[in-house]
């Protein structure tokens, strides 16, 4: 977490090892550019696997261009933003914030990349004093304080420069993009209390089969509860692997239509692709953590969209789960495949984006991928377990 009153200016953001895509690209081949004959003959498609190490981090032209100001710019924005927010309510009797703030989506996880790119900002409500809704009876008062505190966020949003017009206020959120340079940035406000995500902070097994009793909704409200847990899981991630996220990310940035570029679907992915790559290699060890092959994962993770109906991807991180109450979660709340639970919040099915005829889209772009690029021709995707 960081304060809105000690972050210095020059000073990086926790989890601010940002990835800027290939400078002047054009946008993706299948959202609004270049389309897909044109853009398998680009770089870094047309590569051989050793090129593609080359290309990746050549520090001035592609992946990793610009990481430095591009951070910086962020950091700004996001000041300004907060800032913005903490002055208009200063002389307020009925609306406050404290000065803590949690920094998620990509931008907190440090797997950021060019047109692909998301910062979630949990942001702590002392005014009104909110119970905890997790207690018996609080959740109606919640609810209907709630409202007014999204409309006080979405009215205060247009301040820093460069800010979109396409404001989007949800009952637990307010979305909005934003350019930061040339790269447009998504943002997610999520107000909570303290006392919601202290909750979270010391799990066990009854606080999850608990979250199996109220609806949808309800769980929605909690998200914001979930978004440190989600940072520190996919930020803790050896360096290899995040990496390979990016260059993951940035393949769906040119391929696929703007409503599958969603990040943490993606990020889960990869994460689990590399654990059981390892697994299957040194069964019965602790996993080596060695320096990967970035176009062998590549296609390991394409492997996978082109079969999403595979079983179900969960993992035991928080305190009290296990793989007996991930599949109690996924019989309780009838979950369909493809399922891919959220590590931070096992309730919660991050592979629901990929039904439908999202699945038939995400699908075909990966077997093309898979058949036409000279990058993944000769390449072995990991073994399995």
């Amino acid at each position: 977490m960081a304060s809105w009153g000690n972050q210095e200016e020059e000073e990086p953001m926790r989890g601010s090892r940002l990835f800027a895509g290939p400078v002047g690209k054009k946008p993706s081949a299948r959202g609004n550019g270049l389309d897909f004959e044109i853009e398998v003959e680009e770089e870094p498609w047309c590569l051989s696997p050793d090129e593609l190490e080359t290309w990746y981090h050549a520090g001035n032209k592609n992946m990793q261009h610009g990481t430095e100001l591009f951070a910086h710019d962020c950091i700004s924005l996001i000041k300004s933003l907060l800032k913005g927010i903490r002055d208009s309510t200063r002389h307020s009797d009925t609306l406050g914030f404290t000065n803590t703030v949690v920094q998620g989506g990509s931008f907190g996880k440090g797997t950021m990349v060019k047109n692909l790119s998301d910062v979630d900002l949990v942001l702590f409500v002392n005014n009104p004093p909110l119970q905890p809704i997790t207690e018996t009876g609080n959740l109606k008062e919640y609810k209907r304080a709630l409202p007014n505190i999204i409309s006080h966020l979405g009215s205060n949003v247009g301040g820093p420069r460069g800010l979109q017009p396409d404001l989007r206020l949800e009952k637990h959120l307010v979305n909005f993009k934003t350019y930061v340079r040339d790269r447009l940035v998504e943002f997610n406000l999520l107000p909570t209390t303290e006392q919601n995500v202290e909750h979270f902070r010391d799990t066990d097994r009854n606080t999850f089969l608990s979250m199996l009793d109220v609806g949808h909704e309800t769980r929605a409200f909690l998200s914001a509860s979930f978004v440190e847990h989600q940072v520190r899981f996919v930020g803790n991630q050896p360096k290899d692997v995040k990496e390979l996220i990016c260059l993951v990310k940035y393949w769906a940035s040119r391929f696929l239509p703007e409503k599958l570029q969603k990040s943490y679907p993606l990020e889960l992915i990869t994460i689990d692709r590399w654990e059981k790559a390892e697994k299957a290699e040194q069964p019965g060890r602790r996993l080596r953590r060695r320096r990967l092959n970035k176009a062998q994962g590549l296609k390991s993770v394409l492997e996978v969209l082109t079969n999403l109906n595979r079983p179900p991807t969960y993992w035991s991180y928080m305190p009290g789960v296990d793989d007996q109450l991930n599949e109690t979660i996924i019989t309780k709340l009838n979950m369909e495949r493809p399922i891919i639970l959220d590590p931070a919040n096992p309730t919660n099915n991050v592979g629901g984006l990929y039904r439908g005829n999202n699945k038939k889209v995400i699908k075909d772009a990966a077997e093309r991928t898979l058949r036409r690029t000279a990058l993944l021709g000769n390449v072995r995707e990991w073994p399995t377990i």
